[in-house]
């Protein structure tokens, strides 16, 4: 990961080139291009490899869709997008659910499906599901964050309280 130096460096160079709105002085050309690409590359190269810092993530709430255009979430929140694959998680322990739900994100982020349904179960009597009392937890864990990008309760048509719709980034590489 780039050090604060490399982080200061490359903040004067995007502030040297930023020009107000109303001002009459044109802006400076970056001098630090070459900095710049190789911080990117870095970022980049971090986010793919197996001891990425999950904790720069911004951490997930069911529901909160201001990561997208506001079209796609609300097609997201509405059950309105194809669902891409299906993972129901009915009869797992704890421990075993999250390990298949993992397996599954990354074999379908790998396969560049975009949403998918996770069936949790409602739980007992009183709607308190162990898996899906979880899934926050799950959503926000270090293995699986950076290729989440939204989630919600799916629609009853699909399940409902006992479902989630999971949208999952794009794969860019």
């Amino acid at each position: 990961m780039p050090e604060e130096n490399d982080d200061l460096t490359l903040w004067k160079a995007v502030t040297e080139t930023v020009k107000p709105l109303n001002s009459k002085t044109p802006a400076k050309k970056a001098e630090h291009v070459s900095l710049r690409k190789k911080l990117t590359v870095e970022v980049y190269h971090s986010r793919h490899s197996p001891d990425f810092d999950y904790a720069v993530c911004t951490p997930l709430t069911e529901g909160d869709i201001h990561s997208m255009d506001k079209k796609t979430g609300q097609r997201f929140k509405a059950g309105a997008m194809q669902i891409d694959a299906r993972l129901d998680l009915h009869g797992y322990t704890l421990e075993k659910a999250f390990e298949v739900l993992k397996n599954f994100i990354h074999s379908q982020s790998r396969r560049n499906a975009r949403c998918l349904l996770v069936i949790t179960g409602k739980g007992g009597m009183l709607g308190r599901g162990v898996l899906k009392a979880e899934m926050p937890v799950w959503m926000n864990s270090a293995e699986i964050r950076s290729l989440i990008l939204s989630y919600t309760t799916a629609q009853p048509k699909d399940g409902g309280d006992g479902a989630f719709y999971i949208l999952l980034k794009r794969n860019r590489s």
